[in-house]
């Protein structure tokens, strides 16, 4: 590398403003932690909020970054291989919005993967793009949403051959990823861009043991939670942008629409303090990772009656993060599961469906916690009445009537979900993790549509997007 990824300008130049420590009559009003609430600094101290600053002459401007902040970023784009890369303090949500923002404009046509995440749909409502649907394969052995075909991708352009973008999310909350090196190929034959939600992935970097990273493959634009894998706080995260086909002008006009115009410096620093603990130790985090996940993996699997896999078959699973532990009890559901393991053994993971818990494992996991997951699923497979879990499928996806954008706009009415069937919604419903929509706005509730969210509803599911939340009425148009 030809900077020193040692460096983290940011963080140097927040220290160098406390170190000259001027009288403050700027804002954030609590004024560097002399007037911040005593029940926050009981909890959090005053330390941090020393370094909760404004736009100053040594603190850089984050929209129009020509000091500490740029070269900040400029580190973290040499490090993970890309042409520019943008620093985020609205998450992964709002790199999703400005890469459809910057793609494609009203009317045109952008290719989107039905499991992406809900912050799609707002970047579709904002572009006013007209999106063409495809579905991953089904992982038999997940049990939950595989790959992207490219067969299915050719298929999308030659039913559509005027589609200007793919996005898709590669990996999914899963660990499961497509083959993006012959997507990107796909999309560039036709003159599209490949935008990948990499939100999960920003570790892959890091290891020749994991899948390769979206930019390698040849995506044009990447977004990635570096507090997810990486070590940043939480709403941090990156947008990485390569190659000639993005006018990089456009994503950094995006950024402004969707991007705080009073961003976290703590934030910032977080990432500038991710990027260089990358840099200097990502090769050793990302092995204990995979060491521990190995050691976890290894021990589920042995216990009777629980499932974790790490199938990769190059189809409905064509690659795997095996830093992501997936697992399953046979006779218990996903939810019931991942209930037990909290209220019972104190042990908190990060999703459940119908038929798994996911855990992330991170480079400071101890296997004493190792342990304490191990032995936990393996009191209650054996306690457990093997039972039959209720088959959940996905339903078909809907007929479109309008796109996104004129369904937002559009006016509507409420009525009673029971009675829902054939009309148009209004909102976009989604079960939450992992915040895959099963309808989006402007399209017809079908019955089994109805029927999905009902059960859902039924079986006590966090569901998101109904405006009424005892969740018995639905806008339509």
């Amino acid at each position: 590398m030809g900077t020193d990824q040692t460096k983290t300008p940011l963080i140097d130049a927040l220290k160098n403003f406390d170190k000259i420590s001027p009288a403050y009559f700027c804002i954030p009003s609590h004024h560097r932690g002399k007037g911040a609430s005593s029940s926050f600094t009981e909890v959090f101290g005053k330390t941090v909020l020393k370094y909760d600053l404004t736009e100053t002459p040594l603190t850089d401007d984050l929209h129009e970054a020509d000091g500490a902040i740029k070269e900040a970023e400029s580190l973290a784009s040499e490090l993970f291989g890309s042409d520019r890369t943008f620093f985020l303090v609205n998450g992964t949500t709002c790199a999703n919005e400005a890469m459809i923002i910057s793609s494609v404009c009203e009317g045109e046509k952008i290719l989107v993967a039905r499991n992406c995440h809900k912050s799609v749909l707002m970047g579709l409502i904002i572009s006013g793009a007209s999106p063409v649907y495809i579905e991953p394969e089904i992982s038999g052995v997940f049990s939950a949403f595989g790959s992207i075909s490219p067969e299915k991708v050719k298929l999308a352009f030659k039913n559509h051959p005027d589609i200007k973008a793919f996005i898709l999310t590669s990996p999914t909350y899963y660990g499961i990823g497509s083959d993006l090196q012959k997507i990107a190929d796909i999309c560039h034959s036709h003159g599209a861009l490949l935008l990948v939600d990499e939100a999960h992935g920003s570790h892959f970097a890091f290891s020749d043991k994991l899948p390769k990273t979206a930019l390698s493959c040849g995506a044009d634009m990447v977004s990635q939670s570096t507090h997810k894998t990486l070590n940043s706080m939480t709403q941090s995260s990156m947008l990485h942008v390569k190659g000639s086909l993005v006018d990089i002008s456009k994503v950094d006009a995006a950024l402004k629409i969707v991007q705080s115009t009073s961003p976290s410096y703590i934030l910032m620093a977080s990432l500038d303090a991710a990027r260089q603990n990358a840099a200097l130790n990502g090769r050793t985090a990302v092995c204990r990772m995979l060491d521990i996940a190995s050691y976890i993996r290894s021990a589920l699997s042995s216990i009777d009656g629980v499932s974790c896999p790490e199938n990769v078959d190059g189809n409905e699973v064509f690659s795997f993060d095996k830093t992501r532990i997936v697992f399953s009890v046979k006779g218990i559901s996903g939810f019931y599961l991942s209930e037990i393991l909290f209220e019972k053994y104190n042990i908190c993971c990060e999703m459940a469906d119908n038929y798994n818990v996911v855990s992330i494992i991170g480079s400071s996991d101890s296997y004493e916690d190792a342990d304490r997951l191990i032995n936990a699923v393996k009191e209650i497979a054996a306690t457990v009445n093997s039972g039959k879990i209720k088959e959940f499928s996905l339903p078909p996806m809907p007929p479109m009537a309008m796109t996104p954008r004129k369904a937002f706009f559009a006016k509507s009415t409420r009525t009673n979900f029971k009675d829902s069937v054939g009309k148009v919604s209004a909102e976009m419903i989604a079960p939450y993790p992992p915040g895959i929509p099963v309808i989006y706005p402007g399209e017809f509730i079908t019955e089994e549509i109805y029927e999905f969210i009902s059960e859902a509803i039924k079986d006590g599911r966090h569901i998101h997007g109904f405006s009424d939340k005892s969740m018995e009425t639905i806008k339509i148009i």
